[in-house]
């Protein structure tokens, strides 16, 4: 059965859920945007978990993900999903972020609900609306069939976000 997908206007940083996705960029530094609140709201202990990730694998490629802990956050997991860093955000390195995410969700077993901010329109740069088009077209089309994910949420930091988000959807 497909996984529901649904948007939820506000904060990511308090999904109450398997797992959450952080916009990172690829050298995994928690500044600001959904990363800054991720750090801010699950404490040290997530951004201690990605130093520990580079130490031993060093960057991830764009395009890649990485998996840590929620810290204190209300997820068990981050998954850290590099849209951005050494190269500009373009539709490929979202297209690639969002299905290297999903695939590394889906390897935990514990993990059936996962929430997404919008990737790479922060500090990235990109244009919100072609991000979340082609983010709901990737995670439709790897939940259409065997998806061991259950429950998939957008959220839209603001009230015109989670409304784009949801012309997508519709």
């Amino acid at each position: 059965m497909p996984a529901i997908i649904h948007v939820v206007e506000g904060d990511i940083s308090t999904y109450d859920g398997d797992a959450v996705v952080n916009a990172a960029n690829n050298h995994l530094r928690l500044g600001t945007g959904v990363a800054g609140a991720l750090a801010k709201r699950g404490g040290g202990s997530i951004q201690a978990e990605c130093d520990e990730f580079l130490r031993q694998h060093g960057p991830l490629p764009v395009g890649g993900a990485a998996i840590t802990g929620g810290g204190n956050l209300r997820a068990r997991y981050v998954i850290h999903a590099a849209a951005m860093g050494d190269v500009p955000v373009s539709p490929e390195s979202i297209r690639s972020a969002t299905r290297t995410a999903l695939e590394l969700a889906e390897e935990h077993e514990d993990i059936s609900s996962i929430a997404f901010p919008v990737l790479g329109t922060g500090v990235g740069g990109f244009p919100f609306s072609e991000a979340a088009r082609i983010m709901v077209e990737e995670i439709r089309a790897f939940t259409a069939t065997d998806s061991t994910l259950d429950s998939v949420v957008f959220f839209g930091y603001t009230p015109d976000q989670a409304e784009t988000l949801r012309r997508y959807l519709s």
